[in-house]
């Protein structure tokens, strides 16, 4: 081979292996900017989401209603879809229910899109064998924006819904 044609061979090898370097940062930078909001979501839930859905179980628990609360963190099922990392709080009529027999029940949940880093808030308000909606709302909010103020409207508003569907 003439070395005019290696070194325009190099250079196109060389050119590939920098732009394959490039693009296992940009995955790696990517990756790590997804683990810290994920982190930080996790944290916004300790220290937030959980105390004031705390303060609400307690309340629907004196009203005769029983409540759950729990966390997930991203999950994939058999087919590979992820489940996102979420924290949910559910409603019973029943202040003795059993909610490890059956997971069917109303609940306001967030949760965390590491991919648009944004949090999200589904909202169900279907009692098992009744009507009511499930539906995740259309607007979202950051790690900056879900402040505790907005937890509480969004779970009044939801327990609202929920309590009202009975």
């Amino acid at each position: 081979m003439k070395e005019e044609s290696i070194n325009r061979l190099n250079h196109v090898f060389y050119n590939l292996k920098t732009e394959e370097e490039k693009l296992r940062d940009s995955l790696a930078r990517k990756k790590s900017e997804e683990d810290l909001f994920l982190e930080d979501f996790r944290t916004l839930c300790k220290n937030f989401i959980d105390p004031k859905m705390q303060e609400f179980r307690r309340m629907l628990r004196e009203n005769k209603f029983g409540s759950k609360i729990s966390f997930a963190e991203e999950t994939a099922n058999a087919a590979g879809v992820l489940a996102q990392p979420h924290i949910k709080l559910q409603i019973s009529r029943n202040v003795d229910s059993n909610f490890y027999a059956n997971d069917k029940f109303p609940h306001i949940m967030f949760a965390a899109d590491k991919n648009l880093k944004r949090i999200g808030i589904h909202l169900d308000t279907i009692f098992q064998n009744g009507s009511g909606t499930a539906v995740l709302k259309p607007d979202f909010y950051t790690l900056e924006t879900l402040d505790e103020d907005s937890i509480e409207r969004e779970i009044v508003d939801a327990l609202e819904k929920i309590l009202v569907n009975r």
